[in-house]
């Protein structure tokens, strides 16, 4: 399983951080259909919140994550990046720009979901 560190700012502005539960690589799909693309649906953040505590370990972050995503609900705009850990310094730091990775999966869904019969 793939860890990742979420950097969540919520649609009234507040901002989180979490660790995803669910296998977070984008191209195995778990996490892009079954936690960001209903989370960018929400437009209310208590709702925002109840769904992330049932996907989420909230107010947490794991040396062990392979991936950092930056999530603004306000915005609806999603990035992603190495996620990495300086063990001496004991400082997380995101790395190499990812979102490609991210964007390339979900226009994949959408052209996916627009070429299916009525």
């Amino acid at each position: 399983m793939t860890r990742s560190n979420l950097h969540i700012t919520l649609s009234n502005g507040q901002q989180i951080i979490c660790v995803a539960d669910s296998t977070s690589a984008p191209e195995q799909g778990n996490i892009v259909e079954e936690v960001f693309t209903p989370l960018l649906n929400f437009n209310n953040h208590s709702e925002e919140m109840d769904f992330l505590k049932k996907h989420c370990t909230m107010d947490e972050r794991r040396v062990n994550a392979m991936y950092r995503y930056y999530i603004n609900l306000i915005t609806k705009d999603i990035r992603m990046y190495e996620e990495n850990y300086n063990y001496r310094a004991d400082r997380f730091y995101k790395g190499e720009d990812l979102t490609e990775r991210y964007t390339s999966y979900a226009e994949t869904l959408n052209n996916q979901d627009s070429e299916e019969p009525n």
